[in-house]
């Protein structure tokens, strides 16, 4: 009884550490009451699910690259933003193969475009700067397909709902005169929606306390709320490490 008690505990002063560190680091963005209620709310509905049932705590960090691509009425365009995420999840156990897997991330995406040019006898640099960060939730089903030498491999699939934090473009333009321009993504006089919905699917290897996962996610709902003939819509692929408790 003592050992079980001792892990659950462990368990969950690892969880407090961690969410401590979650909403310290999305806080710090620009204030935003509606958008800290939400993840207050995200994280106290998984501690209460996680008191409730037997779970195993994962936490993890990774690389998703994505691509948004803009479909209108004369052109299409696609650009590929580097995203680099990191956070925890639980892992419920429904039966000997099958396991639920819900938690929280932190994501962002970069992307950097420059353009050096001649303009007469001046010569320009363009730089064009993005940055966007989100909080995900995935919701995965996992299945254990075999065990072998501490070796698991398990296919996952599922939603996952995205909430847009802050994104933003910054334009840097060298002529006539050094000029920088600011454009907000959300908000009043911004073109993009916050909320996405994505669907996700990948494979899990484990080996004793410690996981690979690789995977790809595609977004269902269209980002672009200012243009009616407008499309814009977010995929990815993924590629995370992760350990136990």
């Amino acid at each position: 009884m003592w050992p079980c008690t001792w892990s659950r505990k462990r368990n969950e002063l690892a969880a407090d550490t961690i969410n401590m560190y979650f909403l310290r680091s999305i806080t710090n963005q620009q204030p935003n009451t509606m958008k800290r209620i939400i993840i207050v709310l995200a994280f106290a509905a998984t501690l209460f699910i996680s008191e409730k049932a037997q779970a195993q705590l994962n936490i993890h960090a990774g690389y998703a690259p994505e691509l948004m691509r803009t479909e209108t009425p004369t052109h299409d365009t696609t650009l590929l933003y580097h995203g680099i995420y990191f956070g925890f999840d639980w892992t419920f156990v429904l039966s000997d193969n099958l396991s639920l897997t819900a938690g929280a991330q932190y994501r962002m995406n970069l992307r950097d475009e420059s353009e050096h040019y001649w303009y007469g006898s001046t010569y320009i640099h363009d730089l064009t700067r993005e940055r966007q960060t989100l909080i995900d939730v995935p919701i995965l089903l996992k299945y254990n397909l075999s065990k072998r030498d501490n070796i698991t491999f398990s296919p996952f699939a599922g939603p996952m709902l995205s909430w847009g934090i802050e994104g933003k473009t910054t334009e840097s333009i060298t002529y006539p005169s050094n000029t920088e321009m600011h454009h907000e993504w959300y908000g009043d006089q911004g073109y993009m929606n916050r909320f996405n919905v994505y669907a996700m699917a990948g494979l899990e290897v484990g080996y004793k306390r410690f996981t690979l996962s690789v995977g790809g996610r595609y977004g269902f709902l269209n980002l672009n709320k200012l243009n009616s003939g407008t499309t814009t819509k977010a995929y990815g692929f993924f590629v995370s490490f992760g350990h136990s408790f």
